[in-house]
């Protein structure tokens, strides 16, 4: 009777989760990469003290190590536009006197303000992933280290008119490039001009940016019931956090470069909490739920940045995982959470897949669904594979959505992301 109690409170306190928001929940590892997403029944003892420690408990190894990278990105709309600007030398036009602007030139302002209108609260993002992680019977250890960086394109809708500056011998006036050159007042000039608001930074790119690094320390405990085995598991982690912004225009092509501007460094702590069970009539069934983040962990925002705290929220998932025998096995997870990036992108995934495992051959398929209201990408297609002896195992995972955005004629996914990783285990 107290064990139960103790389990239903543990899932009340990772239930009041799903109402909250996050940043995006990565599972971490190239297999559950490689299936849609799927890992936190199912993952690699090593990598159990981040996706969900509670798979630590049934760790039939003695010692595993796992050490990856990935990197993931996303066009919600402002990737593709950019290019296009850049195509249409928007930078240079911005720059040049209203007595240079050509016929040509104002046909491509006119393109120019048409998807920079578009492009509005559009963005792109960008998320690499590094993990180093170990385990020890139940014990679990690591360094991992998640980012999400990105892009929302802001735009002065009230300021777009082709209202050019003119210096002549030093005296200035504003043109009117769309109303046959006419000459308009400064005070027009300010309140309308596309040019005014791209020199100004009322029309721009906000650049954001969060980094965490987390050293956990995780375990794992599993016990039998009347129904099945249950495994609990805990992980408190010390927390590295980096947060920076900068604005750039908004057809930069180095909007991800000098990201030290506005910076600011913060060391806290988070707790995570899983569960995972097996039911006694089906046996090779695993039923898993985890929270991220209990404590709403918070970073800082530089002052130059306008100051302020980035919160991770609390997060969680469920997810289950079949094995039908030893060659072939099933995985699903689902989030309970819509988790909330750093550029305001919405996730909430469901994907799956699955493993066929060949011995000296992994394959992996998956497909998986941003389920949140604002998803670009559609369908994503995963896959992966994986070779080698247990104690130097190479795995090599990819995703690409069925959205594809093009520029120049060559088409590319809205979302994909590689990984790449190296396991061992004794």
């Amino acid at each position: 009777m107290y064990r139960s109690k103790i389990i239903l409170s543990l899932i009340a306190s990772m239930c009041v989760a799903s109402a909250a928001s996050a940043m995006e929940f990565q599972v971490l590892g190239s297999k559950a990469a490689s299936m849609g997403g799927a890992g936190i029944a199912m993952s690699p003892s090593s990598l159990a003290s981040y996706n969900n420690p509670a798979l630590l408990a049934k760790n039939p190894e003695s010692f595993t190590l796992h050490i990856g990278a990935g990197v993931g990105v996303k066009d919600t709309g402002a990737g593709k536009a950019a290019g296009d600007l850049g195509n249409l030398d928007f930078s240079n036009l911005t720059n040049k006197d209203a007595v240079n602007i050509t016929s040509a030139d104002i046909a491509n302002l006119q393109k120019a303000r048409d998807i920079i209108v578009g492009m509005d609260q559009k963005g792109f993002a960008l998320n690499p992933t590094v993990d180093f992680a170990l385990s020890f019977g139940s014990f679990g250890i690591g360094a991992f280290v998640t980012s999400d960086i990105g892009a929302n394109a802001v735009i002065d809708k009230s300021r777009t008119s082709l209202i050019w500056e003119q210096n002549t011998n030093g005296t200035i006036t504003y043109i009117d490039l769309e109303n046959n050159l006419n000459t308009v007042s400064q005070a027009v000039y300010q309140n309308t001009s596309l040019q005014y608001a791209v020199m100004n930074k009322s029309t721009y790119l906000d650049v954001v940016g969060l980094a965490v690094a987390e050293v956990p320390l995780a375990y794992g405990y599993g016990f039998d019931t009347d129904y099945g085995s249950l495994s609990v598991g805990g992980a408190l982690k010390m927390m590295a956090g980096q947060t920076f912004y900068k604005q750039v225009n908004v057809d930069a092509d180095n909007s991800m470069k000098n990201l030290d501007q506005n910076t600011q460094r913060t060391t806290t702590f988070g707790v995570d909490l899983g569960l995972a069970f097996k039911p006694d009539a089906v046996n090779d069934l695993t039923l898993a739920l985890v929270a991220k983040n209990l404590n709403t962990p918070k970073f800082d925002i530089a002052a130059t940045a306008g100051g302020g705290q980035y919160e991770l929220k609390p997060m969680a998932r469920v997810g289950a995982a079949y094995k039908l025998n030893d060659w072939l096995a099933f995985a699903l997870d689902a989030d309970m959470t819509k988790n909330k990036s750093v550029t305001h992108y919405d996730t909430q995934y469901l994907g799956g897949g699955v493993n066929l495992d060949l011995s000296v051959l992994e394959l992996n398929l998956g497909l998986m669904q941003n389920l949140a209201s604002n998803d670009i990408a559609g369908l994503i297609y995963t896959a992966g594979i994986a070779t080698g002896p247990s104690w130097l195992h190479v795995e090599l995972s990819a995703q690409m959505a069925s959205q594809t955005g093009e520029i120049d004629g060559t088409q590319y996914p809205k979302q994909a992301t590689v990984n790449l990783a190296l396991s061992s285990a004794w």
